[in-house]
């Protein structure tokens, strides 16, 4: 897995672009079922889950195909934004431009479910996160869910079928820039960066915020039948976590 274009900036029309092709199989069979099955039963007429940094709408469309949800998908990048218009409207999804940091528009108190996929890898800023992770809190009613999905921190150098993030062998501490590959559609690889955080970061985050201890859930695809000529990483190893807490 390889590619030798030089690593892009995650708020840039380019790599929104090239976002949209992405191959999503793996998230699309670890995340998104991890997710809607810890929401399962709490959607429901004029009950709002948000969205933060939604990119390209995948989960908040998900959210609302998937129930009655009423969702908000807020990002800082007017290109992802636009591309989530344009590809998945949806007549109980609203898209909305925000500073990664607060969510203003909404009171204290007024979400029934807040989701984050693959958005806390994107920020080397660990003062903006914390932030955002206070706001989460903030507009979440008492006992609402919090769904914090990423990359693994445990995973770093494993080539996955659609993904590797970091350098075979390399060690990574907390903040360090990471390489990362991602598959598209069309077999090409996209290089861009992440940012390492370990599992103890992502609880401090959770707990400065005032969440409880969240529970880990390591998903991976099950085994392969006898006679596979390959056993894809994915199967030995988790490419993602799924932190579950509450307000």
């Amino acid at each position: 897995m390889t590619a030798d274009e030089e690593p892009l900036g995650w708020d840039t029309t380019t790599v929104a672009e090239a976002y949209r092709d992405r191959d999503m199989r793996l998230a699309e069979r670890l995340i998104f079922p991890a997710v809607l099955r810890r929401l399962a039963g709490r959607a429901g007429p004029g009950r709002l889950a948000l969205d933060v940094g939604c990119g390209t709408g995948a989960v908040a469309a998900r959210l609302a195909s998937a129930g009655e949800w009423e969702v908000q998908g807020a990002d800082p990048s007017a290109d992802m934004l636009g591309i989530a218009r344009a590809d998945r409207p949806h007549p109980r999804v609203s898209y909305r431009l925000f500073d990664g940091r607060t969510l203003d528009w909404l009171a204290d108190d007024s979400v029934d479910a807040a989701v984050c996929c693959l958005v806390y890898c994107t920020d080397p800023d660990d003062e903006r996160l914390a932030a955002l992770t206070a706001e989460i809190r903030r507009v979440l009613r008492p006992g609402a869910p919090y769904l914090l999905a990423d990359l693994n921190p445990a995973a770093t150098g494993v080539a996955f079928s659609t993904l590797r993030h970091g350098e075979p062998g390399a060690v990574y501490g907390d903040g360090d820039t990471v390489p990362t590959l991602l598959r598209l559609r069309d077999g090409t690889m996209m290089t861009s960066t992440t940012y390492y955080r370990s599992l103890d970061r992502y609880r401090r985050f959770l707990a400065e915020a005032g969440f409880p201890s969240p529970a880990v859930e390591l998903p991976t695809l099950p085994a392969a039948g006898p006679g596979a000529s390959a056993v894809p990483a994915e199967i030995r190893t988790a490419p993602y976590m799924v932190l579950a807490t509450h307000a």
